[in-house]
């Protein structure tokens, strides 16, 4: 059975900002609760409530996030896509179910 207060945490660690529930940082109450700077500056029964009062905050302080510089490097995960791929080709084409076995009937052959 899951505990009907679980912890969670959204955390901008470059504004020191986050939504907190069943943390070291805020009351063990159930409520969801805006940190901002290591104190709590409003409290929500709610998650969705939290999340529009931490938009707005994010949204005063005209934060915007660093995005990774560009790069024409192959994706990891596409990489690891071919190869899975190409691999199950090889096996399909060349592994031991696609050679036939000789002889004549069914089953044993001769």
């Amino acid at each position: 059975m899951r505990d009907k207060h679980e912890r969670y945490k959204h955390f901008i660690p470059n504004l020191d900002l986050s939504i907190e529930r069943n943390t070291a940082n805020v009351p063990n109450d159930g409520r969801f609760h805006i940190v901002k700077v290591g104190t709590v500056v409003q409290s929500f029964r709610s998650r969705k409530l939290a999340e529009e009062k931490f938009r707005q905050l994010l949204a005063e302080s005209g934060f915007k996030p660093e995005l990774p510089p560009h790069s024409d490097k192959i994706n990891p995960l596409d990489e690891s896509t071919e190869r899975y791929f190409m691999a199950k080709n090889i096996f399909w084409t060349e592994g031991p179910i696609s050679r036939k076995k000789g002889g004549r009937g069914g089953r044993g052959g001769v």
